[in-house]
């Protein structure tokens, strides 16, 4: 589990958005969840608790074994799709045979994880679990 300080600055429903000053971690360059602002700044969007308001500083649980799940749905299943796609179609005699089934083996697994590593992404969203009146550094 991540764990990354921040300010809450919006809340939208059930979603806060909270800032965090990016690269306190070593895992903070390589995640890709935040939306990068100017001046370095990064907006990660949190479950709401309910009990957050504007200006709360918190401390926000993101979950890496999803972002580890995520990411072989999104990049590991293209790639499996590719080397299937084209096992298959060699087995294929005319040519435009072979660029069809290609594409069709790929495509379908290429959405399949696209599908399944955003459905991931999206149960799995970082949580607050704590919520104090510290100084924000």
């Amino acid at each position: 589990m991540l764990e990354e300080r921040g300010k809450v600055v919006d809340i939208r429903g059930e979603t806060a958005i909270v800032e965090i000053k990016k690269g306190k971690s070593a895992h903070c360059s390589s995640c890709g969840l935040c939306n990068k602002g100017q001046n370095g700044r990064a907006f990660l969007e949190v479950v709401n608790s309910g009990s957050v308001k504007i200006g709360d500083t918190v401390l926000v649980r993101i979950d890496d074994t999803a972002l580890l799940k995520g990411a072989m749905f999104i990049y590991g299943l293209p790639l499996l799709g590719f080397v299937v796609g084209v096992c298959i179609a060699s087995l294929m005699h005319p040519w435009y045979l072979r660029v069809l089934v290609f594409l069709i083996v790929f495509i379908g697994i290429w959405w399949y994880g696209l599908k399944k590593g955003n459905e991931i992404g999206r149960r799995r969203k970082p949580e607050i679990v704590n919520i104090g009146d510290g100084i924000w550094t």
